[in-house]
């Protein structure tokens, strides 16, 4: 390249560096577009919750750990505690032992509703939709599907307690999966900022009405 500058006069060589710059800087750009690039389109009824900063006063918190650990019975035992409310947002929502918990919270009286991802409207090894077994509890299902993952894994129990963290509502998160589960007790203003999420993503999503 220094010989082929050195043949050139001025203006070639600034020619010269000006289109190798381009070509430089224009091919990573190029790189970095994949084909089918997620595009986020949504239309919500509830404008998106304000960051919230909160003390938590008087709050109790149990943490637990997969694998090996007892976040499922954890979480089993909070939807068995509860007494008017629990709202659930779930990606790939496959434990049924939780789905049946929340069903006889359901059955007793609780107001139960579950947001889902919409993965969760298909089928899987050969079992129904886990949207389509949550509903026949007579539990009303929500289907987040304009995002590309709705992956909370988030319980609102009595307006006041919150289970979180990285597990999902399954088998795998209990049994084979590094995990965490955060579940945070009497501490209601915590709960409001989680319900203003869900209420906002209950207002983008669509009741699931079976397939």
């Amino acid at each position: 390249m220094g010989m082929r500058l050195q043949c050139m006069g001025l203006a070639g060589r600034a020619l010269f560096l000006a289109a190798l710059t381009a070509l430089s800087v224009g091919a990573p750009a190029q790189a970095r577009e994949p084909s089918g690039h997620f595009v986020l389109q949504e239309s919500c009824g509830l404008p998106h919750p304000s960051q919230t900063a909160i003390i938590l006063t008087g709050a109790r918190a149990a943490v637990d750990f997969s694998p090996g650990g007892e976040g499922e019975a954890l979480v089993l035992k909070a939807i068995g505690a509860a007494r008017t409310s629990i709202r659930v947002q779930a990606h790939s929502f496959s434990d049924r032992r939780i789905q049946r918990a929340l069903g006889a919270a359901r059955a007793r009286g609780v107001d139960v509703e579950v947001i889902l991802d919409k993965t969760d409207t298909e089928s899987f090894e050969q079992h129904k939709p886990v949207a389509a077994v949550i509903a026949a509890a007579g539990i009303p299902v929500w289907i987040d599907g304009s995002v590309r993952i709705a992956h909370n894994k988030v319980m609102i129990i009595d307006s006041a307690d919150v289970i979180t963290g990285s597990y999902n509502f399954t088998y795998a998160a209990a049994y084979d999966n590094a995990e965490n589960l955060l579940y945070i007790r009497n501490a209601p203003a915590l709960a409001r900022a989680y319900l203003a999420n869900w209420n906002w993503r209950r207002s983008c999503a669509q009741p699931y009405r079976g397939s």
